[in-house]
């Protein structure tokens, strides 16, 4: 596995109740941010992950008004869109919670039009990350060269290894330009019209979550822990991965495949909850 420094091992949690968990890292990094800075912002996936974060409505002491939420990748359609991540996040979280509108960053569903041309994508990626651009460091601090550095980024990632629309062996992963946000107008997964935060600004994060449910993962996340891997899930390490390693919440069935015992050369270091 790809790593900064030898020393910096990846947590991997075996889960029972994966949501559950999810529900209680968030909540934690979110008191810790406040605590630090008076916000917490979080960048989010889409499909099942916005259902664990649903978990969270209920539960004390969630001081919502202080959270900035934004999405680590979006598809060029329209909120009303069965593909859209944020209607999605909506249906199953943000209705559910007291976070001000003003800091809810969604795409300008205006720019996603109908046409399939490239230039759907770019322009919704430059009028995002001006959005983000805008919002103050105290909310949304800044990292190593300007990047956003937000306090969690909250990651699903595919069976092919991808994680937000950074796919396996795309050029995009390889982008040096500094601008967070990027158009992808071919995924390979449809649609193909999409927005991505950069690599460079997800490992200006303070904090990398991945989860991992089903034994459709069961591969990829063997794949990930094998020496010399390179897939994208696994070159989301946060900005400083030596003091606040990646964490990959995972249940019984994805985990199948890695090693049952806990052993010193391992690549990760194991721990059991919930």
């Amino acid at each position: 596995m790809a790593s900064s420094s030898a020393a910096a091992r990846p947590v991997v949690e075996f889960c029972a109740l994966p949501a559950q968990r999810v529900a209680a890292l968030v909540g934690q990094a979110a008191a810790r941010a406040i605590e630090a800075h008076g916000a917490f912002s979080i960048a989010i996936a889409g499909g099942s992950l916005v259902k664990m974060l649903g978990g969270m409505a209920e539960m004390p002491g969630v001081q919502w008004d202080k959270w900035h939420v934004a999405w680590v990748d979006e598809r060029c359609v329209p909120h009303s869109d069965p593909e859209s991540n944020y209607g999605g996040a909506v249906e199953a979280w943000l209705s559910k919670v007291a976070i001000p509108a003003s800091q809810v960053y969604a795409i300008d569903e205006s720019l996603c039009g109908a046409s399939g041309a490239s230039e759907v994508s770019t322009r919704a990626a430059e009028e995002y990350e001006r959005r983000l651009r805008a919002v103050p460091e105290t909310s949304l601090p800044r990292g190593a060269e300007g990047m956003p550095a937000f306090d969690l980024l909250l990651l699903g990632f595919g069976p092919d290894g991808h994680i937000c629309s950074l796919f396996p062996g795309h050029p995009l992963l390889a982008d040096e330009s500094g601008r967070w946000v990027l158009p992808i107008s071919d995924s390979p997964k449809p649609p193909s019209q999409r927005i991505t935060l950069s690599l460079p600004a997800v490992n200006a994060a303070a904090q990398v979550i991945l989860v991992g449910t089903g034994a459709g993962k069961q591969e990829v996340v063997r794949d990930a822990f094998t020496p010399g891997c390179d897939l994208p899930c696994v070159r989301a390490l946060g900005a400083s991965p030596d003091v606040r390693p990646p964490i990959w919440v995972l249940d019984e069935a994805a985990a199948a495949l890695l090693p049952a015992a806990q052993e010193e050369n391992l690549p990760f270091k194991k721990q059991r909850v919930l």
